[in-house]
C-alpha cells in the first residue's frame, strides 16, 4: 500500500504515539457523529452509511467537503454482517430437512441488495460466506446461495416442507399447524430500525411473520451466551489473515463463544481439526471449499455483506491509515500544531 509506505517513511526515528492525548467519544446515532465531524470537532470519522449519499455520493467525496480540505480513504473491510439462527431452538434450529428448508427460505427471502443500499448506504459488497476479504480462504470470484434474493424459491421451499397458511389468516404455520412467528433480536438505534423494516418487508412478502425483541447490545450478547435468542443480526471483524478464524462460528468446541448459533456438525469439526495442522496450499484450500458448502447448505448463519469503510479526515490530520486488522491506527497519526 503506497500510502502506508509513505507514512512509515515519515515515522522513521520518531517516538510513538505522536500525540499526547486521544479523546474518543461514543455516539450511537449516526447524525450527531456526522454533524460533530463537519463542525471540526473530530479529527476523523468512519462515515455512517446513512450519510453516504451526502458525504460521498457515488463513492466520491462531496464537493463541499473537498473545499474544506477533507480527505476520503476507502477500504474493503475484512468483516461480515451476519444473522445467526439459534440451532437448539425448536422453531428455527435443528438439522432435519424441514428446519434447514426454513432457514434457507428466510435467507432467500431477505433482500440483500436492498440491505446494502438502504441500511449500509451502498458501502458494502454481498457476502458469499463468513470468510472475510484479506484472509486465507477468501475467494472474490466465489458465489453461493448465501447472497441470493429469490422470493419465489423461498415460497417453494416453504410450501414443499409444509410451512403453509392453514387457517387463511395470510401467515404461514408450522407443518404441525402451530403458529410460526419469527423473533429477531435488535437494538433501538436508527440503523437497526432500518434493518428491521427490511426484514419485515422481505419476510412478509413470502408469508412469514416476524416480531422484534429490542434490547441493548450488551443485553443481547448476554442472552446469546445464555441461549435465549432465536435470531440476531450483528457484525464481526477478522482479527488476522487466517480465514480459519471465521470458521470458528461453526466449531462445536466454540459453542457459547464464537459459535453463537451453537452449530454442531461432526464433519465440520473434522474439517477444522485437519485445517489446523495444514499449511496454506491446495489441500487446505479444498477444505475451505467444503466448509463453505456445508455452511450454505445448513445455513446456521445468513451472511449479508462485507463493508466498505469510508474514513473522512480533517485537513489538519497527518499519518492516518486504516490497517485491515490493527485497531489502534491512532498511534501513528498526528495533527498540525494549530489544531493540537
Amino acid at each position: 500500500e503506497p500510502l502506508a509506505q509513505q507514512i512509515a517513511a515519515a515515522l522513521a526515528g520518531k517516538t510513538l504515539p505522536l500525540v499526547d492525548e486521544v479523546i474518543i467519544d461514543v455516539v450511537e446515532e449516526d447524525q450527531p457523529r456526522w454533524l460533530t465531524f463537519v463542525n471540526g470537532t473530530y479529527a476523523w470519522l468512519e462515515l455512517p452509511g446513512s450519510m453516504a449519499s451526502v458525504a460521498a455520493p457515488n463513492g466520491e467525496l462531496a464537493p463541499f467537503l473537498a473545499k474544506k480540505g477533507v480527505r476520503l480513504q476507502k477500504m474493503l473491510r475484512p468483516d461480515m454482517g451476519m444473522t445467526f439462527f439459534y440451532m437448539e431452538h425448536p422453531l428455527v434450529g435443528g438439522y432435519t430437512p424441514d428446519k434447514v428448508a426454513l432457514r434457507r427460505a428466510i435467507g432467500l427471502a431477505l433482500d440483500g441488495s436492498a440491505y446494502i443500499r438502504h441500511v449500509l448506504g451502498g458501502m458494502a459488497i454481498p457476502a458469499q460466506s463468513t470468510i472475510a476479504p484479506f484472509t486465507s480462504g477468501y475467494d472474490a470470484d466465489y458465489k453461493s446461495a448465501m447472497s441470493e434474493h429469490d422470493p419465489a424459491r423461498a415460497k417453494a421451499l416453504l410450501d414443499t416442507f409444509g410451512y403453509v397458511d392453514r387457517n387463511g389468516d395470510g401467515w404461514r404455520e408450522q407443518p404441525d399447524g402451530q403458529p410460526l412467528v419469527l423473533k429477531l433480536a435488535t437494538m433501538s438505534d436508527q440503523r437497526s430500525r432500518k434493518e428491521n423494516e427490511l426484514w419485515k418487508r422481505s419476510l412478509n412478502a413470502v408469508g412469514l411473520k416476524i416480531d422484534f425483541e429490542v434490547a441493548t447490545w450488551s443485553e443481547l450478547l448476554k442472552r446469546t451466551r445464555a441461549g435465549t435468542l432465536m435470531i440476531w443480526s450483528l457484525g464481526t471483524n477478522a482479527a488476522g489473515s487466517d480465514g480459519q478464524g471465521a470458521l470458528a462460528r461453526y466449531d462445536s468446541t466454540q459453542i457459547g463463544g464464537q459459535n453463537m448459533a451453537r452449530f454442531k456438525l461432526p464433519e465440520f469439526d473434522r474439517i477444522l481439526d485437519r485445517m489446523r495442522v495444514l499449511p496454506d496450499g491446495p489441500e487446505r484450500a479444498a477444505l475451505f471449499d467444503r466448509a463453505r458448502q456445508l455452511a450454505v447448505a445448513y445455513m446456521p448463519y445468513k451472511v449479508q455483506a462485507h463493508n466498505i469503510v469510508n474514513d473522512l479526515q480533517q485537513p489538519w490530520v497527518r499519518g492516518y491509515w486504516r490497517h485491515p486488522f490493527m485497531r489502534d491506527s491512532w498511534r501513528y497519526a498526528s495533527v498540525e500544531a494549530t489544531n493540537a
